[in-house]
């Protein structure tokens, strides 16, 4: 039986000849529901098999994919050709300590796992570059979303109005609450964005708010000089989708992993 597959994808993204895109789901009836990491999937083989029927359905050669060893930083790194496959079929040889990835060649998709940190997207259609990266509360106040902008910029020669980004499915600030050290090194960021935040009744005698990523992310991007046009968000929030999406919140911290993967055809 072929299974009927339909990846998330962005509208300008979709609209590029030369970029392969999608973003996973929950596959009931597969290992896990369709867990595609190689860390919290438990069985390599099931999971490199999910990982392969995804590939196929978003156009990319997901067994030649580059990971990144997530770690919840905001370190960005440019492959090529000679890092094809690293992390697709062990996550020991993936990128160390990496949390965002750019390439410029052809046959080399960059694949990521996620369970409520935004995934982003990035493609410039001028200079035929493309990236991924993870941003959680640390990737976002550590400002991953402009790392990967300027080092596109200096790389690639990227200049950050001809790029596209997109905003994956994330927690979203209706279930997303954190405390002060959160506010604290977002606000230390200078982003003039007080929608990004917004304080909630205490818990326990302790100030706590709820963050907006979404919007912290798309703030970052804007503050870097992507137009605010060119960025497009899903406007899904994991744990309220936790039925379609993995969440680590709503599962209490047993979620598996959804991926973003992002490609170019020559």
């Amino acid at each position: 039986m072929v299974e009927m597959l339909a990846p998330l994808t962005f509208r300008q993204f979709a609209a590029q000849p030369r970029v392969r895109h999608g973003i996973t789901r929950r596959l009931p009836g597969r290992w896990r529901e369709g867990d595609v990491s190689l860390v919290t999937g438990g069985d390599p083989v099931a999971v490199l098999a999910t990982r392969r029927v995804w590939g196929e359905a978003i156009g990319v050669e997901v067994m030649a994919a580059v990971a990144g060893r997530q770690v919840h930083g905001n370190a960005v790194a440019a492959v090529t050709a000679a890092d094809r496959g690293r992390g697709a079929t062990a996550i020991g040889e993936a990128i160390p300590a990496t949390d965002a990835l750019l390439t410029d060649e052809p046959g080399v998709p960059l694949l990521m796992c996620f369970a409520d940190c935004t995934p982003l997207l990035f493609h410039d259609p001028v200079r035929g570059v493309i990236g991924i990266a993870h941003a959680g509360w640390r990737g976002t106040v550590g400002d991953i979303a402009g790392e990967t902008v300027r080092l596109m910029g200096s790389r690639y020669g990227s200049a950050p109005s001809d790029i596209l980004a997109g905003i994956g499915p994330a927690i979203g600030r209706c279930c997303y609450v954190v405390d002060a050290p959160v506010i604290g090194a977002w606000l230390s960021l200078g982003v003039a964005d007080d929608d990004a935040i917004e304080e909630i009744a205490p818990a326990d005698g302790r100030r706590q708010w709820r963050f907006d990523l979404a919007r912290a992310n798309r703030r970052l991007l804007e503050r870097v000089g992507v137009s605010a046009d060119r960025i497009e968000d899903a406007g899904i929030c994991t744990s309220c989708w936790v039925a379609e999406y993995p969440s680590h919140r709503a599962e209490a911290g047993r979620a598996g992993r959804f991926a973003a993967i992002i490609g170019l055809v020559g």
